[in-house]
């Protein structure tokens, strides 16, 4: 019985002290919680990049170039509006912007009024020379994008539309004849764009976009034209978004 006795006592000892010592010991913190960006709200913005598109000229009665294609590039520089609605990591929304741009392109003409007599230079080289050039640029598209916290990966299309002229040269850059509307066309593309602060945004987007063709009624024997337009635009933007819900913290 004494042996069972010192036993119980030797037990009780042991646990006393090992509750003793696991009270000393710190408690671990908790894990910080996950700031998850949140994408909903209105935002406006500015975006600048550059574009290269393509045009011709196509004579209307025999369907061959009279340009042999060529490409039309420059810059530009406009602003944006749109919203978006963040379903946990699905962003849907609309955006819309206009642009203020600066694209030309030219080229010496190689068809039958390039070739006929009087239109070729001692060099052999044209005398006059096709141009197409854009002038101002607005979209209206959906958005869909799927979020990683404040990376939105995002595809989107629409509508499009343009201010292109269209012409000829001769080759002291007198404008013969030339033309300009305003072009409606369509565009797709898609972006990324990165939320460096509650408000605040910034993107890279690459966008597509196809014109309806137009006519150009030369004076020459060889007749109207038909002129052709699609384009390619890639700019940086940066966006600051109004209201909505701000960060949220994540469960875990």
């Amino acid at each position: 019985m004494t042996k069972n006795i010192t036993l119980g006592a030797i037990t009780a000892l042991l646990l006393g002290t090992t509750a003793a010592i696991a009270a000393d010991l710190p408690m671990k913190a908790a894990p910080p919680p996950v700031q998850i960006y949140n994408w909903t709200g209105f935002y406006i913005g500015a975006a600048a990049g550059g574009s290269i598109g393509g045009s011709d000229h196509v004579d209307q009665a025999t369907g061959f170039s009279d340009a042999s294609g060529y490409n039309v590039k420059g810059g530009l520089i406009g602003g944006t509006v749109g919203y978006n609605w963040q379903m946990s990591n699905i962003v849907v929304g609309f955006e819309g912007d206009a642009s203020w741009v600066a694209e030309r392109g030219v080229i010496p003409d190689v068809g039958i009024v390039a070739q006929n007599d009087g239109f070729v230079d001692g060099t052999g080289q044209s005398r006059f020379s096709s141009f197409t050039n854009e002038t101002w640029l607005a979209t209206a598209r959906g958005r869909v994008g799927y979020a990683v916290n404040n990376l939105l990966f995002y595809g989107t299309g629409g509508y499009a539309g343009a201010g292109v002229g269209q012409g000829i040269y001769d080759n002291a850059h007198n404008v013969l004849v030339s033309s300009s509307s305003t072009r409606s066309g369509w565009t797709a593309g898609g972006g990324l764009e990165w939320g460096f602060a509650p408000n605040w945004s910034a993107k890279f987007e690459w966008l597509y976009m196809k014109f309806n063709t137009v006519a150009l009624n030369t004076a020459f024997a060889e007749g109207p034209r038909t002129v052709p337009f699609d384009d390619n635009v890639i700019r940086f933007g940066v966006n600051y978004r109004f209201g909505g819900p701000g960060p949220g913290v994540a469960k875990y």
